[in-house]
């Protein structure tokens, strides 16, 4: 593999709000060739109500309304004054995240003076970011938007996302300059449509050693493979009657179903789609096997519906109500627990998620999501748009302005926020997840029907209604046949 030299930004600190581009050229020289695409299916899609851009999986960072003691945050900004240029964008978040968005394109307007960055926000609407559809269908769409990467493909494959590939190229970056399961994400498809703005390592294992000692453990040795962790379960586990008060993991309830399914499948060394990423396969028998786990499981504790660990009251994650041995959490919810948890219930640890011996190998589990940036193709400013694109994504001082007041983690692997994340033994597992996970969320247009198909059909194999042979068999048949006639429809 060829290696790409990335080009380097200097690092910006709080004294020096100065930052030099007189060595950047306006606007990067290249630009791709417009593909030939009608809106005409994705005006269909839309009324149909089957293209949808919202935030599926499970969220690094919480965004949500600004609260009272935030106030001050903004979510919004005009472009700065005098411009020849200005983009604009989308923004979908609340709260720190949203506001850190702001701070970003206010950075970015001081690094040079031809762009200005309109900053809109414009949050969801349930899961779906409807004002952004609307844009995209009337052809008026921002200049800058975000999407989920198993997200964009559906989008790219109804022809509204600009192509990146060659602009990619031109800046000089490639495979080198990103954490392997990133690059695998971003070229998934045809071509690159989208830049990761954050990354979500999904998932580092956290235990409690507060309940390990309890349980006789040893707090300080978590476990490194599934029969440990089953092993671990069985002397943690503590029922009163048929409730369970205490458990070691619920493996069903790592952010949903189907985000349970992706982790227990790659910790056994299950694939989701076949190697040219044209059809699903949740019916691998080693995925077929980590369902059964699952189920087994499930049974061993008296079934999921007799789990009784937290107060209805709690808002941090179980693991912190010290009746949760094990749990894997984002970093928000880990940060949440090492700030605010009861310290006399719980105290944690953070090692990568165990794998099935013989099957997976260690790291295995480890899968990305997170978010992305992408272009949208009617949009009017394209070159300056990926301006702006690359400070946010490949430069030092946008992923350390995203990581100071979002502490997002980047993709691009050349970043010193990546040295951040080390220092910080709270967080450095998260960094060592990024640089070493394999395994990417299935990155397809109808990546939204096999996450739902998982929900439905893995939850009814845990609560006993369906085997997991049958479970997984009708997961493979919906999304195949949504697949098939989404190319179909856009061949």
């Amino acid at each position: 593999m060829k290696r790409f030299s990335s080009r380097r930004f200097p690092i910006l600190n709080d004294d020096d709000r100065r930052y030099s581009m007189t060595s950047r050229p306006p606007h990067p020289p290249t630009r791709p060739a417009a593909r030939d695409v009608s809106r005409r299916a994705f005006l269909a899609a839309i009324a149909a109500g089957t293209a949808t851009i919202g935030l599926a999986g499970c969220t690094v960072i919480s965004g949500g309304a600004v609260a009272d003691d935030q106030q001050g945050l903004r979510l919004s900004k005009d472009p700065a004054p005098g411009r020849a240029h200005v983009v604009e964008m989308y923004n979908i978040w609340g709260g720190t995240l949203g506001n850190a968005w702001v701070e970003l394109a206010d950075l970015y307007e001081q690094s040079q003076s031809h762009t200005g960055v309109r900053v809109t926000y414009a949050p969801l609407s349930g899961n779906t970011q409807i004002r952004l559809q609307t844009a995209i269908a009337a052809g008026t769409p921002p200049d800058l938007a975000f999407c989920t990467p198993e997200e964009y493909p559906q989008f790219a494959g109804y022809g509204v996302v600009e192509p990146l590939g060659a602009r990619i190229a031109a800046a000089g970056l490639g495979a080198a300059n990103f954490a392997p399961a990133v690059w695998k994400q971003m070229t998934a498809t045809d071509d690159i449509y989208a830049m990761p703005v954050l990354v979500d390592v999904n998932f580092p294992m956290f235990w409690n050693k507060k309940v390990f000692a309890s349980a006789g453990l040893d707090p300080e040795t978590p476990p490194k493979t599934i029969d440990e962790l089953e092993a671990f379960s069985d002397k943690i586990l503590q029922k009163r009657g048929n409730q369970v008060t205490r458990i070691g993991t619920v493996p069903w309830d790592y952010y949903g179903f189907s985000n349970s399914m992706f982790t227990f499948g790659f910790a056994f060394g299950g694939k989701f789609m076949s190697d040219d990423n044209m059809e699903a396969t949740p019916d691998d028998p080693n995925i077929v096997q980590a369902l059964q786990w699952m189920v087994d499981y499930a049974k061993k504790v008296g079934g999921a519906s007799h789990l009784s660990v937290t107060s209805p009251s709690q808002t941090l994650p179980t693991i912190a109500s010290g009746n949760v041995g094990m749990a894997p959490m984002t970093t928000t919810d880990a940060q949440n627990v090492y700030r605010s948890g009861d310290k006399a219930k719980v105290e944690l640890g953070a090692t990568l998620f165990p794998y099935a011996e013989g099957l997976g190998s260690p790291g295995s589990a480890t899968w990305l999501g997170g978010y992305d940036l992408f272009i949208p193709k009617d949009s009017k400013e394209h070159d300056s748009a990926w301006d702006f694109l690359q400070f946010a994504t490949v430069s030092d001082a946008g992923t350390q302005s995203n990581f100071k007041y979002g502490t997002l983690l980047p993709g691009w692997s050349d970043s010193p926020v990546l040295a951040e994340f080390q220092k910080d033994p709270n967080i450095a597992v998260y960094r060592e997840g990024l640089l070493t996970a394999k395994n990417i969320r299935p990155t397809i247009p109808v990546a939204s029907t096999y996450a739902t198909a998982l929900d439905i059909q893995v939850s009814s194999a845990i609560y006993g209604q369906i085997t997991p042979e049958r479970a997984l068999a009708k997961v493979k048949a919906s999304v195949n046949a949504a697949f098939d006639e989404f190319r179909k429809e856009n061949s």
